[in-house]
């Protein structure tokens, strides 16, 4: 049985870890810092190589213990080797990360044969921090949307995380709805996805965009009379006080985002979705137009024993699902 498990969360911007005992979703010890500028693969290798080795020395396991280690990464995976096939926040394309951290664990004596080794997408890695520990306990057949940035979904059946043939499954934000030369860009290179319509910095983009061009509301009172500092989160507020431009845009994108969710649920059957990520969980006013269309988008005889619910763990549930994923001997590398 491992001495513990360590979690890791490598998003854009931060490097965050932490330590946790056998089946507790408690850190032991914690590690947070900056990403920063070299994201080199074998940089970004080595610094997480030595964050692992750290933690242990913190959490005071044996030398000899046996660790699972999980790592959550903002990244579409190609294999369950951990390879990269895209990652925008760290500009990497087809990168055999989980080999590379392999390797340098063991250079660094954090390795073999004391530890085993996931790689996961990050919002597969929230799904199961909320499963097991979050929104989502006791549930067996759940959907996670995930409101950041972007537009993520992780999705589980029966009790077991589904990642697809390419590690792919849950990826909602990158459902069509609309086509051609006139449908909104997305990160992924393609055109009309929904993650280009409701994602958080899209959302956001287009807020500041409207209100450069001469819009009228109170979202910019909100941020202090700065366009640059208006989010989501502001449009959130002007529209639950009434804000005809806040109110207009949200009557815009709660259908969209409604459908998707229901679109969703019509083909997995969900009991559970939880809705997550930091736009979501700054826009309430948002999240209850898009239930009201919610009813109307999903089959009657799925919405009826359906269940929404607001995400429990934050920032956590990533660093608390790739330690249990890992712990669990999900898709670890041999």
């Amino acid at each position: 049985m491992s001495a513990g498990a360590i979690g890791i969360d490598l998003g854009g911007s931060n490097l965050r870890v932490a330590g946790f005992a056998p089946g507790s979703a408690v850190p032991l010890v914690t590690h947070r810092e900056p990403v920063g500028e070299d994201r080199r693969p074998e940089a970004i290798v080595a610094r997480v190589a030595a964050a692992v080795a750290a933690t242990r020395r913190a959490a005071r396991w044996p030398d000899d213990a046996e660790v699972a280690v999980g790592v959550g990464l903002a990244a579409m995976l190609s294999d369950r080797q951990g390879t990269v096939a895209r990652s925008p926040h760290l500009d990497w394309t087809d990168v055999p990360f989980g080999p590379m951290l392999a390797r340098t664990l063991d250079a660094v004596g954090a390795g073999a044969p004391r530890h085993q080794l996931g790689v996961y997408n990050d919002v597969n890695a929230i799904t199961w921090g909320e499963l097991t520990a979050g929104a989502g306990r006791g549930a067996r057949d759940l959907l996670l949307v995930f409101g950041g940035t972007g537009l993520g979904g992780g999705v589980v059946t029966n009790g077991q995380l589904v990642e697809g043939s390419s590690n792919c499954a849950g990826e909602i934000g990158h459902v069509k709805v609309a086509w051609g030369d006139k449908a909104a860009p997305c990160a992924c290179g393609q055109r009309g996805c929904v993650e280009a319509y409701v994602g958080g910095s899209y959302v956001q983009r287009r807020a500041r965009a409207e209100l450069r061009a001469g819009v009228r509301s109170t979202a910019l009172a909100l941020a202090g009379g700065v366009v640059d500092h208006v989010h989501p989160g502001h449009v959130d507020q002007a529209a639950a006080a009434g804000d005809a431009w806040a109110l207009e845009l949200w009557g815009e994108l709660a259908p969209l985002l409604a459908v998707t969710i229901g679109n969703a649920c019509a083909v997995l059957n969900p009991e559970r979705v939880v809705l997550g990520g930091g736009m979501l969980g700054r826009t309430p006013t948002l999240v209850e137009l898009t239930l009201a269309a919610l009813a109307v988008a999903t089959p009657v005889a799925i919405h009826d024993r359906l269940t929404v619910v607001m995400a429990e763990l934050e920032d956590d549930a990533g660093l608390v699902g790739a330690a249990a994923l890992a712990a669990a001997g999900v898709s670890v590398l041999r």
